[in-house]
């Protein structure tokens, strides 16, 4: 009942503002993929961001929009249980560590700075490819492998925005710190979401939870009511060869379970 009063609260308001979709997306900001989902009856609870930005741009209050988003999230009868990521509309490159160009390391953390032209190259049509079955109903798994500053996340960023009209969402686990983060959420992961891993030694050798979450990646992929998720990690060459090279026969085999991904260590794969 939360997420029906809001939705009506929204919806109301937009009418009484007498605006549409496209013109309510630019007022709040946002992409009108990610107004339209808001909207929908029979879409995910939207994120607080999304709530917030709406209820300004509507002129509604936005402490109690809030609170009918939390009521919403947290009512596991309603099948709208909140989900990890937001829509991959809202998100800024900036805040998934997709770098602007120039070089300057004190600045590439700032959301301030465009993007510039993107240059396709062959991996990226590996990645389409990758994106057009998942698009179809398949869950996929996709890892760059390339040395520092080569574009493997700008890369998987230009691949994912087809997947934004379609309303898929984006989860970047990253708090308290990526292992914790991800091992914690993977179970909870909805069909239709990228799972982004970019610099994925953090998640895949985490000497605690790599193990762990190398297996709850498998399951993702594998069950099929989990499904369709594309999950997306970059990797320098000498990671990926950590991982994917088998022991000895009497050494330890630390990295069995992300070994089962198949990932290929050579750059550009």
């Amino acid at each position: 009942m939360a997420l029906v009063e809001l939705r009506e609260r929204l919806s109301s308001a937009l009418a009484r503002a007498r605006l549409d979709k496209t013109q309510l997306a630019k007022r709040a900001g946002l992409g009108r993929t990610t107004v339209s989902e808001a909207l929908r009856s029979d879409a995910s609870v939207p994120s607080a961001e999304t709530v917030a930005a709406l209820a300004r741009a509507l002129s509604l209050p936005v402490g109690e929009l809030l609170e009918l988003r939390r009521g919403a999230a947290a009512d596991p009868s309603s099948g709208q249980s909140e989900a990890p990521g937001k829509s991959i509309g809202e998100w800024e490159p900036h805040d998934l560590e997709v770098h602007p160009a120039g070089g300057d390391a004190s600045r590439q953390g700032s959301s301030s700075l465009p993007l510039p032209g993107y240059v396709r190259r062959e991996h990226d049509k590996g990645l389409m490819q990758a994106v057009r079955e998942c698009a179809q109903g398949h869950s996929r798994m996709v890892v760059l492998v390339g040395t520092s500053s080569t574009g493997k996340t700008r890369a998987c960023w230009e691949a994912v925005q087809p997947l934004a009209g379609q309303g898929w969402r984006l989860w970047h686990p990253f708090d308290p710190t990526r292992g914790e983060s991800a091992l914690e959420d993977l179970h909870r992961v909805q069909p239709r979401t990228v799972v982004w891993l970019n610099e994925a030694q953090h998640y895949l050798g985490d000497p605690k939870f790599g193990e762990r979450i190398a297996a709850a990646i498998h399951a993702s992929l594998t069950e099929p009511t989990r499904g369709p998720v594309l999950v997306l990690g970059t990797l320098w060459p000498e990671y990926a060869a950590q991982y994917t090279d088998r022991p000895s026969p009497h050494e330890a085999d630390p990295h069995s379970r992300v070994r089962e991904l198949g990932l290929d260590p050579r750059p550009g794969s």
